[in-house]
């Protein structure tokens, strides 16, 4: 079976460390422009593709300069520095001539040490307990409906208490969650302008930080069974705000975690 994910990333690679996309018309926002986890998401696929890459993906830095457009998508990555176990990359994406985005990516092999400590996992209701969200956002861009989500807090488009929210979510066509997967579902979480005001205020993202802490092992049990996906927001003022993720398995091992930094109007 193809994967819609698997699909919409397949880059095409070229040579010295070249690759090239079509945009994808399924990972799309309103206004046209690439969803930000698509590009994040293809910018770790070209690491991951890259014939001198030794150990997983363990993070990655991305900045937003421009939106991504229809058409055709370069990507050019190139190995900065390599120790015995640890990798570092930049991967530029460029359209048209220009470049879009910049991302650095670390790779690293890690082993099990004698300390396991993680934070404690939200309790909050089952996802059969949860709302649907497409019961809740009818107006969603398309790229939502390749991932089932259920609302267990925070309400979109309301006055909430707090933005924090908690969301489960899963690939909508039962595709196992892998290292590629987990930059782009991390960017799912709407701007948490949306649960502080119940007025539209269109923005973007402008740079996000993903982090992976999860073993193969760990990534292996998720499978394609739901993940909890708890986000918080430090500040929604002076048209800017933040956004703070973590993604725990079901069986609470925490996954990843990430966080961006968005303007809004």
């Amino acid at each position: 079976m193809t994967y819609i994910f698997d699909r919409e990333t397949a880059l095409v690679a070229l040579d010295d460390g070249q690759f090239t996309i079509e945009a994808s018309d399924v990972y799309r926002n309103p206004n046209g422009m690439a969803f930000g986890g698509w590009v994040a998401a293809i910018a770790a696929q070209a690491v991951e593709m890259h014939p001198e890459r030794r150990g997983p993906l363990v993070s990655q830095q991305i900045i937003f300069m421009t939106g991504v457009g229809p058409g055709e998508v370069n990507l050019s990555v190139k190995l900065l520095r390599a120790g015995s176990s640890t990798q570092f990359w930049r991967v530029e994406i460029s359209q048209n001539g220009a470049m879009t985005n910049a991302a650095d990516i670390v790779t690293s092999t890690r082993r099990p040490t004698d300390i396991d400590y993680q934070v404690e996992m939200p309790t909050t209701k089952s996802p059969a307990d949860s709302i649907s969200l497409p019961s809740v956002n009818p107006v969603a861009p398309k790229w939502v409906g390749h991932y089932e989500q259920r609302i267990a807090k925070g309400m979109p488009f309301a006055i909430n208490e707090s933005p924090e929210a908690i969301v489960w979510i899963k690939e909508a066509d039962e595709r196992p969650v892998d290292r590629v997967s987990l930059f782009s579902i991390l960017d799912t979480p709407m701007p948490r302008t949306f649960f502080v005001t119940d007025k539209h205020r269109p923005g973007s993202t402008v740079t996000m930080a993903t982090y992976i802490y999860a073993s193969d092992e760990d990534l292996e049990a998720a499978g394609s069974d739901y993940m909890m996906l708890r986000v918080t927001g430090a500040t929604v003022r002076n048209s800017a705000t933040d956004g703070r993720a973590e993604l725990w398995s079901k069986n609470g091992i925490l996954l990843a975690t990430s966080s961006q930094i968005g303007f809004f109007r």
